[in-house]
This record gives C-alpha cells, sequence and structure tokens, in this order.
C-alpha cells in the first residue's frame, strides 16, 4: 500500500508540474520566444562556427565576380571575439589555378536569431545565412547576398589544414577593423569591370 501511495504521489506531482508550466506559457521543444534560449543558441553557433570552412556556393560567384563554372570555391575562416560572432576573411578561388585567379577579403561577422550575417571590408552587401545546418564538420544551407532576391545554396566543410599564408602574407588587421581585400587574374578582371 505505501509503494501504491508513493507512485501515485509521484504521478500527480508529474501532472501537475506539467500543467503548471503548459500554463506558464512554456511549450516542450518551442524556445524562440525565450530569449535567454535564443542567446545560448546563437553563441553555441557562433562558437561551432569558429574555424576554417572550404567548400562551393553556387550562383554567389555570378553575383559578385559575374564568373560561372564549376571550378570555383569559397574558404571562410571565422575568428570569434566574442559570445556571437568576430572577424574573419575569404578567398574565393579557381581550383586550377588557385595562385593567379582569387578574390582575398576581410570580413565581420555575427550571429544574431539563428542567422548569420557578414559584412565585408570592401562594401560588398552583407550577406545573410540562413536556414542552414552546422556541426563540427559541415556547414550548408542558404545565403541571400542582396543581389536580385536569389536564394544561393552553399555546401562548406570544416577544414583544419587550410594554408592561408600565400594571402594574408603582408596584411595587418587594422585597429578600426576596415581590413583589407585584394584581387588577380579573373577576380581582377571582373572587380574592373
Amino acid at each position: 500500500m505505501k509503494k501504491m501511495n508513493t507512485l501515485l504521489t509521484m504521478g500527480l506531482t508529474a501532472i501537475m508540474t506539467l500543467t503548471m508550466l503548459t500554463a506558464c506559457g512554456f511549450e516542450f521543444g518551442v524556445y524562440d520566444d525565450d530569449p535567454y534560449y535564443r542567446d545560448d543558441y546563437d553563441s553555441a553557433e557562433a562558437r561551432t562556427l569558429d574555424g576554417t570552412w572550404t567548400g562551393y556556393i553556387d550562383a554567389y560567384y555570378r553575383d559578385r565576380f559575374g564568373l560561372s563554372g564549376d571550378s570555383y570555391r569559397t574558404t571562410m575562416y571565422f575568428e570569434r571575439e566574442n559570445h556571437y560572432g568576430g572577424w574573419g576573411y575569404e578567398v574565393d578561388y579557381n581550383m586550377n589555378s588557385r595562385y593567379n585567379d582569387y578574390y582575398y577579403c576581410e570580413f565581420r561577422w555575427e550571429v544574431i536569431d539563428g542567422n548569420v550575417r557578414i559584412q565585408y571590408a570592401d562594401s560588398w552587401n552583407d550577406v545573410w545565412i540562413y536556414n542552414y545546418q552546422l556541426d563540427s564538420y559541415y556547414f550548408s544551407g542558404q545565403m541571400d547576398d542582396g543581389v536580385g532576391g536569389s536564394r544561393i545554396r552553399f555546401q562548406l566543410r570544416y577544414d583544419g589544414s587550410f594554408d592561408w599564408s600565400f594571402w594574408t602574407r603582408g596584411y595587418t588587421r587594422s585597429a578600426d577593423g576596415t581590413g583589407a581585400f585584394k584581387a588577380s587574374g579573373a577576380f581582377a578582371a571582373a572587380e574592373e569591370e
């Protein structure tokens, strides 16, 4: 009998707890309206994004540089300087002539309400990354570069062995965060147009 009373008491306590949480507006699995969860989520995403990512971004090369084809790649480095963002740099390049056809640019980035905003040093449009999947190995989703409302798909993988020395050699980050950018080959020709 004592065991039955204990089980009944535990069951009633559990039901009352669920009723009280539901009455207070809490729903299991729905945290979008909770600013503390949102902050924790954005901070966790920023921590995961920290590092180097390499892959393909469709339509981006056409939108930004007027270049098309499947030999172009992007490598991005994200350095976190606070809970939600920081600075970084990106190099877009032709896989067949990596050191001759490239575009290097520094940027600022921040995770805001589950989306990533990138602000480039060369005054290119802000890029918003949304509807993405991110873990320690892969980063994929959609981005909006502000050109014609196009939905650009990207697929990047974590790249802990990428050698940045060719592109970052001789550049020192400025105190005001304005950064540097440089282009060569097909990317330089696209910038001149």
